[in-house]
């Protein structure tokens, strides 16, 4: 599989003097591939530029064997056009400083140098370092940058100045929310650090709800974790220790996480209010680009927490500020050059064996995950059935899945969360991985450890489950290799520490409210929901448990609805949105406690009332799904019938998986008997026999 180097959106600011390198070192190039135009206001002039780049971007993708693209869009043009060249070198070049889209001057730089700005600029830089002989530095050899929020201002202050009059230090400030008091990007800011320089960067509820401070953090934390710890001191104010927003237990951090699915909704509000007035298609770019980074922040949001928890190189505010009285008891706190820590052989093996083909491209799927499966797209195959009264009814059949159910796809994520943690062990002074613990009744946790066991990731699932669960599914998850842990689950709503101290892992990881696997996220059962939405049926029956796939099939609908005001949709779009519109989305559930759907039934569903809303909003406010979409509690009388049929049409599955079928029986009079009709069966998880052979 080819590399890719990925070059991302945002907006840049470049000053005059790099600028002018740059388009001296531009010029130099084109003229040495045969360019003769000049630049001027002649637009025209600027097309052989654009193939001379071209071409040579090819070549440099030819030679090292990788793939360019800007933030995984195959599709996407990614050399700028005429006008960005004409205001670069003709229009704005006497300017003092011009502010840029990232992915254009890295293209520049591509063209140029061969290596992106960030890494050009850490390139001349070590140069610089190897042939300077005498820098002279403070006393005690250490710079402080302080970066905060235009907010936390004072607090930067203070801690200023007892930096400079307690330790003698040299400090500058910056302020991370303000384009006229930052050093730039936090990709600029570190790129031009010296070995001797800190950034203190002060962690607020202010810092955690700006758009700005958390994407840029996030992308540096992933694509330079070792410049990132290298240089990094976190000061961190009460707000996000204490209180309501304390980033150390699971209730704070699910405040923050409410705080930016709000910011989501009051984006879809203000979409709403376009459609209404008819806008043009540039209002509708620029709203989705706002969508997709804060669905970018939520994404990454529990990652990036427990980066900040668990970094050792941090400091409560006021102990900074009270307790820290020597530069020996500073400098003891701070990170030294952090080198990647060496992994043992076999996580370095299991981490190359966990290969991720691509994210949105229907020609590469991810999942089934090889090198075990062959992965295909659609992942699961659909076929036609035969229901007395019905004239063209098709399953989407999760049963030839690898362990046979939908819990698969599930599975594939966490091993991809592990593939993250185990390159995050290279920047942390350990070598052991997080368990996880999950509340589940047998599919999901075997499906779980059935990978772990493949990929030979060195943990145990740790799962929780009701004490009335059948014997025999009990023995299975234990067979499979998983800790089990039993407990009444009808007596209360369990948090996710409640889940960590039952299953003995107070310092892991709950998947089951989603630390690692959001519903919401349009990455959780994202292939899945687009194999469904590629047969355009006119209703879609779905089983309905815990919500997670009901739920994620209509959050890619709402995607895709936005993406058509755009003309841009994921690739993995094999629908359209009228087909969308005129499609009723049905769940079929139960309420039942002794019911034969008993994978549906739960005794607490804290998220259905938000659940019921959003159906609401998505046939009332946005009018693109059709108007039967909703939930339903199936009949048992249906139950006996569904299975019957089932089995006569040799259908693998476990009575829950035929819930939807159970629904259609129920509801048959009101579905028309023409119409194309979707069952979804989630299936039938196999035996532990047959998945250790």
């Amino acid at each position: 599989m080819k590399q890719e180097i990925i070059l991302k959106s945002g907006w840049i600011k470049v000053d005059k003097e790099e600028l002018d390198k740059l388009r001296q070192k531009i010029r130099e190039k084109y003229e040495s591939e045969g360019g003769t135009k000049k630049f001027n206001a002649h637009l025209p002039n600027y097309e052989e530029l654009r193939e001379i780049i071209i071409n040579k971007l090819k070549e440099i993708e030819e030679q090292q064997d990788i793939v360019i693209k800007i933030q995984d869009l195959p599709e996407y043009d990614i050399v700028p056009g005429n006008t960005f060249f004409r205001n670069l070198l003709y229009t704005n070049k006497d300017a003092k400083g011009l502010q840029f889209q990232e992915y254009n001057i890295d293209i520049c730089y591509l063209f140029t140098f061969g290596k992106k700005r960030f890494e050009q600029k850490r390139f001349e830089k070590k140069l610089l370092e190897d042939f300077t002989i005498y820098r002279p530095t403070q006393k005690h050899g250490l710079n402080v940058i302080i970066s905060s929020t235009l907010n936390n201002m004072s607090e930067a202050e203070k801690v200023s100045e007892c930096l400079k009059d307690k330790f003698d230090i040299k400090v500058e400030t910056e302020i991370r929310n303000s384009q006229t008091f930052s050093k730039g990007s936090l990709f600029e800011l570190y790129g031009n650090l010296d070995s001797n320089e800190q950034v203190f960067i002060i962690i607020s509820r202010d810092f955690l709800q700006n758009e700005n401070c958390l994407r840029e953090l996030i992308d540096l934390e992933k694509s330079h974790p070792d410049l990132y710890l290298s240089h990094t001191f976190h000061i961190l104010l009460k707000d996000i220790y204490e209180g309501d927003f304390n980033i150390f237990d699971s209730l704070g951090r699910s405040e923050l996480l409410k705080y930016w699915k709000l910011r989501i909704e009051k984006l879809e509000k203000n979409h709403k209010l376009l459609v209404s007035d008819r806008k043009e298609k540039e209002f509708y770019k620029k709203l989705r680009t706002e969508f997709d980074e804060i669905k970018k922040i939520i994404e990454e949001l529990h990652d990036l927490l427990d980066f900040i928890r668990e970094n050792q190189h941090k400091v409560y505010y006021e102990i900074l500020l009270n307790k820290i009285n020597s530069y020996d008891e500073l400098t003891s706190l701070l990170p030294k050059l952090t080198k990647p820590h060496i992994i043992s052989s076999s996580l370095e093996l299991t981490y190359k064996r966990i290969k991720i083909p691509s994210t949105n491209n229907p020609a590469k799927p991810e999942f089934p995950p090889e090198p075990f499966y062959t992965p295909k797209f659609p992942a699961s195959e659909t076929r036609k059935l035969s229901i007395p009264g019905f004239s063209n009814v098709w399953l989407k059949d999760e049963s030839t899945n690898p362990t046979g159910t939908h819990k698969d796809r599930m599975a594939w994520e966490v091993v991809i969360k592990y593939k993250s943690l185990i390159e995050s062990l290279k920047y942390k002074n350990q070598d052991s991985l997080p368990q996880m613990s999950i509340i589940s009744s047998g599919s999901a946790a075997i499906a779980i450890q059935h990978l772990f066991n493949l990929f030979k990731i060195p943990t145990r699932l740790k799962v929780l489950v009701d004490k009335n669960l059948n014997n025999g599914i009990k023995e299975s998850i234990k067979q499979i290799g998983c800790e089990l842990y039993i407990t009444d689950l009808s007596e209360r709503l369990l948090t996710s520490d409640d889940i960590k101290e039952i299953t003995d892992n107070k310092n892991g990881i709950d998947i089951t409210y989603r630390e690692v696997l959001d519903p919401t996220h349009d990455n959780y059962y994202d292939w899945m929901s687009y194999e469904i939405l590629r047969e355009k049926p006119d209703y879609c029956f779905i089983p309905f448990g815990t919500g997670d796939l009901f739920i994620n099939v209509l959050n890619i609908v709402k995607i895709e609805y936005f993406n058509s005001f755009v003309a841009k949709h994921d690739p993995r779009f094999f629908s359209d949105i009228n087909s969308l519109k005129k499609c009723s989305f049905l769940g079929a559930s139960t309420n039942l406690p002794n019911s034969r759907l008993d994978k549906l039934f739960s005794s607490f569903l804290p998220n259905l009332d938000s659940f019921k809303k959003y159906i609401v909003e998505m046939k009332e406010e946005y009018d693109c799904v059709g108007q039967m979409t909703g939930i339903y509690n199936v009949d048992e009388s249906n139950v006996d019938r569904a299975i019957e049929i089932a089995n006569s049409q040799k259908i693998k599955f476990e009575p829950s998986g035929m819930a939807g079928l159970a629904l259609l029986l129920q509801m048959k009079d009101s579905i028309p008997k023409s119409s194309k009709i979707l069952l979804v069966n989630t299936g039938k998880t196999k035996s532990v026999e047959e998945l250790i052979i």
